[in-house]
């Protein structure tokens, strides 16, 4: 199959739900590569569809195919139907909400069935940016790796690392692609031009039209409104102190409103552009990966220090209580 980004054939794509056991067992085990996303069912706004980030999270992956460099071309690439277990959704009916342990667990037991058949290379898209959702895949990835020696890593924390030092905040990467109004992206988290635009482009028959009419929403314009100040910066503890206020914000935010930046100005157009530049980027990265050029241990998000906060059980149990998190947050 000819790849549309000029790179020469497309690599082999397989589901591996529609293998039969005859195809499956001609397959290079130790050459082929796993391809899972792990990412919520959870609402975004109004008009995107509930897998959202299910759906950008395979998108990427697939998108990554078309830019991998030639010695990986040849590979065949495996994949699985999506893991929909995540935490950290926002707090609305249908959304869908797991401790980050379940996450772990299924990733875990998931690495050792494959790494027990001989897949020696396994990468997880995601497309949701909670730090307790996307420090489980990786905690899970480094746990499968160090028990069964195969490559079980989180393609979201690698591309985290090398555009946004640690952030899901994507303006400075796609502030620059061409048709995009830079301020538009200001607070564009959830819901909004980015991901509007991604699903246009992935599954626009999804999108409910009517997203050309919603007004420009983000945590810090519904704080005004509601006669709040937003978060300052300060240093030290004061820092601690406001990430914690921030977030709590953002919960609150989230209970009354369901996205958060300016889905009116996406595009499908821009939607192709966006998976374009970061499937290049993940291509390049991946390729080093199955390469040898970089190990898993050199694709952890910046926040993989912070991980005994974000993943430990009582901790856990702290900042649920903070931000105001009950057991079943979606009751």
């Amino acid at each position: 199959m000819q790849d549309p980004s000029g790179n020469g054939d497309a690599p082999q794509l397989l589901r591996w739900e529609a293998l039969s056991k005859r195809r499956f067992d001609e397959i290079d085990r130790s050459r082929a590569v796993v391809l899972l996303t792990c990412s919520p069912l959870e609402v975004h706004g109004p008009h995107l569809p509930m897998g959202a980030d299910a759906l950008e999270g395979e998108g990427l992956a697939e998108r990554m195919l078309r830019f991998l460099p030639e010695p990986h071309r040849d590979r065949v690439f495996l994949k699985l139907p999506f893991i929909y277990a995540a935490t950290d959704t926002v707090p609305q009916p249908g959304s869908l909400y797991f401790q980050p342990a379940t996450t772990m667990t299924v990733l875990e037991d998931l690495g050792r069935t494959l790494a027990a058949q001989g897949f020696e290379h396994v990468l997880v898209s995601n497309f949701h940016g909670g730090p307790r959702h996307f420090l489980a895949i990786e905690k899970a990835c480094q746990r499968v790796n160090r028990r069964y020696g195969i490559k079980m890593i989180s393609v979201f924390s690698l591309m985290i690392s090398r555009l946004t030092e640690g952030t899901s905040n994507l303006d400075d990467v796609l502030g620059n692609v061409p048709g995009v109004h830079k301020p538009d992206l200001v607070g564009d988290t959830h819901g909004g031009l980015v991901e509007t635009s991604q699903l246009l482009a992935l599954h626009g028959d999804w999108v409910d039209p009517d997203y050309k009419e919603l007004p420009r929403m983000t945590a810090a314009i519904w704080l005004e409104q509601q006669g709040r100040q937003k978060v300052k910066k300060g240093n030290g503890f004061t820092d601690i102190l406001n990430i914690l206020r921030g977030n709590r914000d953002g919960m609150a935010f989230f209970l009354e409103q369901t996205y958060s930046g300016t889905p009116a100005s996406a595009s499908a157009e821009l939607g192709e552009r966006f998976l374009d530049l970061l499937g290049e980027k993940a291509g390049q990265a991946v390729g080093e990966l199955l390469d040898g050029t970089i190990g898993p241990e050199d694709c952890h998000s910046p926040v993989w220090k912070l991980r005994f906060i974000f993943l430990n059980p009582l901790m856990i149990r702290l900042s649920n209580w903070y931000l105001g998190l009950r057991p079943n947050p979606i009751a």
